[in-house]
C-alpha cells in the first residue's frame, strides 16, 4: 500500500504542505526540518513525486568552521549556491551543516543513516573529522585538499597558481619590499599559495633578504589589523603587502586607514579570495579571484557520478583562479 502524505506528516509531527514542500526541494524550509521529514519519508519507503527529482538519494554538504556561519562565509556560500543548483538536476536532496569548533567533531552532525554521499570542506578540518571520514563507507567529495584525506576526490582552488599570479602582479608594479600575511603555513591552503608565490619570484630573481613572512594563528581580518598596528614600520623603499586571504588584507587596510597611510600611494596591498566586499570598499583591492560556484557544481557532478557507480568520476579536479584588478596597487614606478 503506498505510503500518502498524511501519514509521513503524521510521523514527522509537520503539516502535509511542510512534507511536500521537503519533497520537492523547496530551499524555504530548514535544514532540521528537512532532514526529519526525509528521514521518516525514506524510512516508510515513500516514492519521490513525479516531477520533481528523480530519485530518494539524500546528500550533505557539511563545513567545519566556516567564517561566522555558511551563509555570512562569501567562499563557502558560494560553493553552497553552486551545490544546491547542482543537486536537484542530479536527482539529489541536499541538507547542509556546519560546526564552529576548531578542537572536535561531533559525529552526531552528519547523519550517516540518511545520507548517501558528503562534499565536505572547511578550514581548518579537526583531526577527528579526519579520522571519521577516513572510517565511512560512502562517497565523499573535498572542497579543497586536507592532509590525511589525499586519497579522497576533490575539487580544489589551484591556490599555487594563484599566488603564483600575485607575484607576478607585485612585480610588475616594481615593488622593492614585500611582506607576506599569513594564516597557518601548516594548512595546505595557505602553503599552496606560498609556494605559487614564491615560485614567481624565484623565476624572476627577486632577492629573498627583500621579503618578510607573518604567520598568524589565523586568517581573520583582526590578524591584518593587528600586524599593522604593533609590527609595522614604513619602509622608505616601494612596499606591497601580499594577504593571503581578502580578510587579512581588509584588517590590514583598515589600519592603514586609521593610521593616515596612504593605499597604494605609499603602500601596496593585494589579497586572496576575490570576495565580493573587495569590490565595495574604497580603495578597490586587488586580489585573486576565486570560483567556489564553480567547485560546488563540479563537486556535485562528481558526488552524483560516484553514487551511480562510476569510479572514474574519482580523481583531483583544479579550478584556475585569476586576477581581479583594484586600486590598490601602485603601477608607473620609475
Amino acid at each position: 500500500m503506498e505510503v500518502t502524505l498524511k501519514e509521513i506528516s503524521t510521523r514527522a509531527g509537520v503539516s502535509i504542505s511542510t512534507v511536500s514542500r521537503v519533497l520537492k526541494n523547496d530551499p524555504r524550509i530548514s535544514e532540521s526540518t528537512k532532514e526529519k521529514v526525509l528521514r521518516v519519508a525514506k524510512k516508510l519507503g515513500h516514492p519521490i513525486e513525479p516531477g520533481s527529482i528523480s530519485s530518494n538519494r539524500v546528500i550533505m554538504f557539511f563545513v567545519s568552521n566556516p567564517h561566522r556561519s555558511i551563509e555570512s562565509d562569501e567562499f563557502f556560500s558560494g560553493v553552497q549556491r553552486g551545490i544546491l543548483q547542482t543537486s536537484s538536476g542530479e536527482g539529489l536532496h541536499c541538507l547542509v551543516q556546519s560546526m564552529r569548533s576548531r578542537s572536535a567533531f561531533d559525529e552526531s552532525l552528519i547523519p550517516v543513516d540518511l545520507v548517501e554521499g558528503l562534499i565536505v570542506g572547511g578550514i581548518p578540518m579537526p583531526e577527528s573529522m579526519i579520522h571519521f571520514l577516513m572510517s565511512l563507507k560512502i562517497p565523499t567529495v573535498l572542497i579543497g585538499k586536507y592532509c590525511g584525506l589525499e586519497s579522497f576526490p576533490s575539487v580544489n582552488n589551484d591556490n599555487v597558481r594563484g599566488g603564483y599570479l600575485a607575484s607576478y602582479e607585485l612585480l610588475k608594479n616594481k615593488y622593492e619590499k614585500i611582506t607576506v600575511i599569513t594564516g597557518p603555513m601548516e594548512v595546505s591552503t595557505f602553503a599552496d599559495r606560498l609556494e605559487g608565490f614564491f615560485k614567481g619570484l624565484k623565476e624572476n630573481n627577486y632577492p629573498e633578504e627583500n621579503v618578510r613572512i607573518i604567520e598568524c594563528n589565523s586568517f581573520e581580518e583582526r590578524d591584518g589589523k593587528k600586524f599593522v598596528e604593533r609590527e609595522y614600520i614604513r619602509s622608505e623603499r616601494r612596499e606591497a603587502i601580499f594577504c593571503t586571504t581578502d580578510w587579512l588584507a581588509k584588517g590590514v587596510m583598515e589600519a592603514f586607514f586609521e593610521q593616515g597611510v596612504a593605499i597604494p600611494g605609499q603602500v601596496g596591498v593585494i589579497g586572496f579570495g576575490g570576495l565580493d566586499f573587495t569590490r565595495r570598499i574604497r580603495p578597490r583591492l586587488t586580489t585573486i579571484a576565486l570560483n567556489p560556484y564553480l567547485l560546488g557544481k563540479i563537486a556535485t557532478v562528481m558526488l552524483s557520478e560516484l553514487l551511480e557507480g562510476n569510479d572514474e568520476a574519482r580523481g583531483v579536479v583544479f579550478v584556475e583562479p585569476y586576477l581581479l584588478k583594484g586600486e590598490t596597487l601602485k603601477g608607473g614606478w620609475k
